[in-house]
């Protein structure tokens, strides 16, 4: 199997020979590439584990897909790190991580943490299904990653640590979605800040739809 970004180059440049054949004159490659690349191919997402400092990068198609070499490594960069056991990371959740690595370019996620199955994590917790990453990126405020993924998406749990500076993502299909800020030990939920992100005035400036729909 060709890798990914290997893949992605091939396509392109077969869809721009059809196209141009199709047409009286013939777009400039350059021209056109950048519209493929954005409309269809995956997003690069850059990482970084704050946990073992190391970074690389991998390739994740919008709807959170990708293939199989690149879930093994997805699958051992999210591992949970007090059991070493390992589990691919949700289809929808790698989508909003996808997503706003997107809507971010050039920027690189800083993730705290994925899948957790220790002692003393929740039977409830999203993270010990593999449906939750706890990340930032820096240089980009923590309340705008928030407002972002709150007024975006639906089906999904999206958490504000303020203290600890990081963003809680889930995805949660058939429930109900849920905010909140996590203060002094407690989260706090459903706050003022999620009320505002969902207004229309401010979410004209978005496009609704659900995570890896």
């Amino acid at each position: 199997m060709l890798p990914i970004i290997l893949k992605l180059k091939l396509t392109t440049m077969a869809m721009a020979g059809m196209s141009a054949s199709a047409m009286p004159l013939p777009l400039p490659t350059d021209a056109l590439l950048p519209v493929l690349v954005h409309e269809s191919g995956p997003v690069e997402v850059k990482l970084y584990d704050e946990n073992d400092h190391q970074q690389g990068t991998i390739a994740i198609w919008r709807d959170g897909s990708t293939d199989a070499a690149t879930k093994a490594e997805v699958k051992r960069l999210f591992r949970c790190r007090r059991t070493h056991l390992e589990k691919l990371i949700a289809q929808k959740t790698l989508a909003m991580i996808a997503d706003v690595s997107d809507h971010y370019p050039g920027k690189t996620v800083e993730y705290v943490s994925g899948y957790r199955v220790g002692r003393g994590e929740s039977a409830t917790s999203p993270h010990r299904d593999g449906r939750a990453v706890d990340f930032r990126i820096r240089g980009v405020q923590l309340r705008e990653i928030r407002d972002y993924l709150w007024r975006t998406y639906s089906d999904v749990g999206v958490g504000w640590y303020p203290q600890e500076q990081f963003v809680h993502i889930d995805s949660r299909p058939g429930l109900h979605d849920t905010p909140w800020t996590f203060l002094n030990g407690r989260n706090n939920y459903h706050p003022y800040w999620a009320e505002l992100a969902r207004q229309p005035a401010v979410a004209t400036v978005s496009h609704e739809h659900r995570a890896g729909s």
